[in-house]
């Protein structure tokens, strides 16, 4: 469904330790908006109809409604540009404007 590097499922892990978060599972949403997709991410409680899988070691939860849209996604946690800061990256394929990474520079699902 959707697949969370190791990259990223390392951060998430880490957050897990803030005490706000005890008890709650990484909730992903995506809001379809003029400009694209806008994607969203933070930790939940899981509600009746949402889908609850697992991805390199972390738990997390979707509504089922937003199925479709985040079907195949891949969640990394990297830099954009050299010397940026490190940030979650989201590539869809069912985002209109996604286009797949270089060969060469696409993530590992053990990365």
């Amino acid at each position: 469904m959707i697949t969370i590097t190791k990259k990223a499922a390392e951060e998430i892990a880490l957050s897990t330790h803030n005490p706000e978060n005890q008890g709650l599972i990484i909730r992903f949403a995506v809001d379809q908006t003029e400009e694209g997709f806008q994607y969203l991410m933070g930790f939940d409680e899981r509600n009746e109809g949402d889908i609850h899988l697992k991805s390199n070691g972390v738990e997390y939860i979707l509504a089922y409604a937003q199925k479709a849209l985040l079907e195949g996604m891949v969640v990394d946690f990297d830099q954009l540009q050299a010397g940026e800061n490190y940030s979650f990256v989201f590539m869809n394929p069912n985002d209109p404007s996604y286009e797949p990474p270089k060969e060469n520079q696409a993530p590992s699902k053990a990365d």
